[in-house]
């Protein structure tokens, strides 16, 4: 049977106070509970933003495609670029669109939005704004319009609701150059969870979109969907690579740059405030290794006199701090995951007993609040306060090696 390592056996020893010291004992329990609750907080933050990141990123390209393919001017071979985007690397489908703005007038007035004119059978495949369809269908019975849950609410609109279409554009009649207006029927209504997609954003069909913009056969460009959202820049080099100039390949991060980076730096930041919490527990656990230095003084100048190396010395207490940051780490993860995963229903309990709601969805748009776990991150949040730890414990240990066992035995 393998013996216990000498320095081990000596830091367990060391980590029960005798019965005059318990105030010792206590705050090593303290020092264990502090690292606990840094590295609880650290993970339940991580996963909350992670999850408030993915469902931003799930929404903002909910009704839009990760790749978009635009030209220099209206895009008349779209049906070839359909079919050779569809052969990029890690592409799915892919669809041609027609952009623009418009004003929709009825209900209780009139608002400009922007219209996006798709193909339905197209967007059913690369698109999935047939998952946020909330009301209705998506162009199934022909020419119509879909409209979003909040300017449908603003403006009063419902399913089979008549609004009239008018487009900047004009066309010549005998009165004179007047602006295109078409009437189309609300054929469904979508709610991407998105204010700024659900409140001012509509879609007909291509041929009505050509109609309102005097169109000949063209698009403005194509949206490709991908497999996978992790792969948008690999398949962004593809797609560039295919096609060049006057073609244009854009991104979904590049269309929306400020919001990521500012989800990006909020993240940052939220992490290194709670590390705060971990960084002020391995202070404690510093100032506990040096109480329990002062309390072994004689103890230590015992085994110095009989011979045991400074660097065993060193050792004993820089492995009580590394066992006090693996509890402690090993507790805040366990604690972290399951505060993590029950994190709803405790908002819920908060939210019932004191009639406070912690998440209004009204606010965040998001029916729960996000949470997005990581084997990786919860790795990395306990091996970071396990270093900690035993950094910590350095200054200790190392006065503990530096003892005079003469000085330390002087008055035994």
């Amino acid at each position: 049977m393998p013996r216990m390592p000498f320095e081990l056996f000596v830091s367990l020893r060391y980590l029960k106070a005798k019965r005059r010291h318990r105030f010792i004992s206590f705050i090593t329990v303290v020092s264990v509970a502090g690292v606990a609750l840094g590295v609880m907080a650290l993970i339940v933050v991580l996963a909350v933003m992670s999850g408030f990141e993915r469902e931003m990123k799930e929404k903002v390209i909910g009704v839009h495609c990760e790749l978009t393919i635009g030209s220099r001017g209206l895009m008349h071979d779209y049906r070839e670029v359909v079919r050779r985007a569809e052969e990029l690397p890690h592409a799915t489908a892919a669809t041609p669109f027609i952009i623009g703005q418009v004003i929709i007038r009825g209900g209780r007035g009139a608002r400009g939005v922007v219209l996006r004119g798709i193909d339905p059978a197209g967007e059913a495949r690369a698109g999935a704004l047939a998952r946020h369809l909330a009301h209705g269908d998506l162009l199934d019975a022909g020419p119509g319009i879909v409209i979003g849950e909040e300017f449908a609410r603003d403006m009063g609109f419902g399913v089979g609701d008549l609004v009239r279409i008018v487009s900047p554009v004009e066309a010549d009649t005998p009165a004179g150059p007047m602006p295109v207006v078409l009437e189309r029927v609300v054929a469904g209504i979508f709610d991407s969870g998105m204010y700024e997609y659900d409140s001012s954003l509509v879609y007909v069909d291509l041929d009505t979109a050509r109609r309102l913009f005097r169109f000949p056969d063209a698009v403005h460009g194509v949206s490709v969907r991908l497999e996978d959202l992790d792969l948008t820049g690999t398949a962004a080099a593809a797609a560039r690579e295919a096609f060049p100039f006057p073609y244009a390949v854009s991104t979904w991060m590049e269309k929306n740059p400020s919001l990521f980076a500012a989800v990006q730096m909020e993240k940052k930041i939220m992490f290194f405030i709670v590390a705060l919490i971990v960084l002020v527990a391995a202070l404690n656990i510093a100032s506990t290794l040096i109480m329990v230095v002062m309390e072994k003084t004689k103890d230590i100048g015992i085994l110095k006199a009989i011979g045991v190396k400074p660097r065993s010395i060193m050792g004993i207490f820089t492995v009580e701090g590394a066992i006090i940051g693996v509890t402690g780490a090993a507790i805040g993860s366990v604690a972290g995951v399951l505060f993590a995963e029950f994190i709803n229903p405790i908002a819920d309990t908060i939210g019932w007993v004191t009639g406070f709601q912690l998440f209004r969805s009204d606010v965040y748009y998001l029916d729960r609040i996000p949470v997005d776990l990581s084997r990786a991150r919860i790795a990395i949040t306990a091996a970071m306060a396990i270093a900690l730890s035993v950094v910590a414990a350095l200054y200790p240990a190392g006065k503990a090696s530096r003892l005079d066992p003469v000085e330390a035995l002087r008055y035994e």
